[in-house]
């Protein structure tokens, strides 16, 4: 091969700091499952014109995993706890439910979030969220943290957490080439951040998210956006799915641009329930197409 033995050890080197082999011995890493990384939290709610106070809990962290968990996936999930009583509840619920907590952080000095909605009917008057701010992890949770990126098959990441945490994580994500998608995050943030240019990120969103982000095509009918999900996925992007409420998706990588039509029983489901079928169809080891098809069947 005219390799040097110098050269041939910096570039074993470098696929152990990547994760893609697990030491000298050249044992090839099996990357396995899916890690949540996100928030979690309490959620009060209360209507205007009702006496009744609803609580529950909330969070795109604890969300997800639920949502994958009810698609018969076991998530991972990596989120931070207060040591507390309402920290307490919220871990026993998602152990109930059968999410991994093995690697969840339980901290002295960050209170659980709080979130109180104040609404009317479905309209949210009020929000005001009681969070700590600025909480630094541990060194042994961010060690925890960075070995669970380099093992995990897909990731699925909370766009509102704290923006130099999100930095921080995009980076680890193009060194272990992990491939992963983050919810609840703009088109137009994802690329301020230059995030459409990664190539291990796919994306999905909603056609009016879609429409304003771009323009350029007709409201309702997805074969009119192609031109323009093929531009995006042409930066560098893995792929974007578009959901066109209940008629089905657009797929759109570098190979195919397809519309993948909802069945008119099942209908296409809810951003969060195509999120996590599509993830668990990686997980599983299928391209996008397959993926994809795989959401629309398990969407309610």
């Amino acid at each position: 091969m005219k390799i040097t033995r110098s050269a041939a050890a910096v570039h074993i080197s470098n696929l152990m700091r990547k994760g893609a082999i697990l030491g000298r011995g050249y044992i090839l890493d099996e990357r396995t499952g899916i890690l949540v990384v996100g928030r979690t939290w309490l959620e009060i709610a209360a209507q205007v014109d009702n006496p009744k106070i609803d609580i529950s809990y909330g969070g795109m962290g604890y969300m997800m995993s639920l949502e994958l968990i009810k698609q018969q996936l076991t998530p991972t999930l990596f989120t931070v706890l207060g040591q507390d009583d309402i920290g307490d509840q919220i871990y026993q619920r998602l152990l109930q439910s059968g999410v991994n907590v093995q690697h969840l952080v339980r901290s002295n000095s960050y209170p659980t979030p709080k979130k109180l909605l104040v609404r009317n009917g479905d309209t949210d008057l009020c929000q005001i969220t009681e969070v700590k701010n600025g909480y630094q992890l541990t060194k042994e949770a961010q060690k925890t943290r960075c070995n669970l990126l380099r093992s995990a098959k897909v990731l699925l990441l909370d766009g509102s957490l704290a923006e130099p945490e999100i930095d921080g994580l995009c980076a680890q994500i193009k060194e272990y080439e992990v491939l992963t998608t983050i919810t609840g995050s703009s088109l137009k943030w994802c690329q301020q951040k230059e995030l459409l240019r990664c190539s291990h990120l796919f994306l999905v969103c909603h056609d009016h998210e879609l429409m304003n982000f771009s323009g350029g095509f007709q409201a309702g009918v997805p074969e009119s956006c192609f031109s323009i999900c093929g531009e995006i996925v042409s930066n560098g992007l893995a792929a974007l799915i578009v959901i066109f409420g209940q008629q089905g998706l657009v797929l759109a990588t570098k190979k195919e641009i397809a519309f993948l039509p909802a069945s008119p029983l099942k209908g296409t489901g809810t951003e969060i329930s195509i999120t996590a079928g599509v993830v668990g169809g990686l997980a599983a080891g299928h391209g996008f197409r397959l993926a994809a098809r795989r959401a629309l069947g398990k969407s309610e």
